[in-house]
């Protein structure tokens, strides 16, 4: 059996490397994912994707009434799941700056976080607002518990489907558009899936 030296400088660079590996499977920056299973849920309706309301340029079946860039990620939700209580959860640290019923959305829900040294405010859509417990001002940890899914096709969720639409927005400007006109309005957004590093 032949038995190799390494030298301590190349194991400590195993050992780094090794533990960064380690890392790949966990949210960065510790933020948490904001629903469980989000990284097996479908996702029909991708950051930037140009929509309309034609079955031919809309993965949603049926289309939905919307056009434009979708400025967010949207996260289904498994059949088992249509009428339960599917809970959403804060994906990072930070106040809560807005809760209201808003037209496209149903229950709406934004907190201002600090993603990679920028401050960013985080919109979760299609939320059943009296489920969400958080009140203007409150400073939400990643992981705690917002509220749940609004129920499938009712006011809940603005007559949309059940599931959650996520929109990062740069700055700390309240942004409710789900839906830019422009791409290169885009740019005023992050890619929920780059943040998650979803493949």
């Amino acid at each position: 059996m032949n038995f190799y030296r390494i030298s301590p400088l190349i194991l400590v660079a195993v050992l780094v490397l090794g533990a960064g590996c380690l890392e790949v499977g966990r949210s960065p920056e510790g933020l948490h994912q904001p629903l469980d299973r989000s990284d097996n849920r479908p996702k029909l309706l991708t950051f930037g994707l140009y929509v309309t309301p034609d079955p031919e340029q809309n993965p949603i079946d049926p289309p939905e009434r919307f056009t434009g860039f979708h400025s967010a990620l949207d996260y289904e939700v498994f059949g088992d799941e249509i009428g339960q209580d599917v809970k959403v959860y804060a994906i990072c640290d930070g106040e809560v700056v807005y809760r209201n019923d808003v037209e496209g959305y149903g229950g709406t829900f934004i907190q201002q976080c600090v993603y990679q040294g920028q401050e960013v405010t985080v919109l979760y859509g299609h939320l059943d607002l009296a489920s969400i417990e958080p009140e203007l001002k409150d400073a939400l940890k990643a992981g705690d518990v917002i509220g749940i899914l609004g129920e499938h096709k009712t006011a809940e969720t603005s007559d949309n489907r059940m599931h959650l639409h996520l929109g990062i927005h740069k700055g700390t400007d309240i942004e409710l558009r789900g839906y830019v006109q422009n791409e290169s309005e885009l740019e005023a957004f992050i890619d929920p899936s780059v943040v998650f590093d979803y493949e």
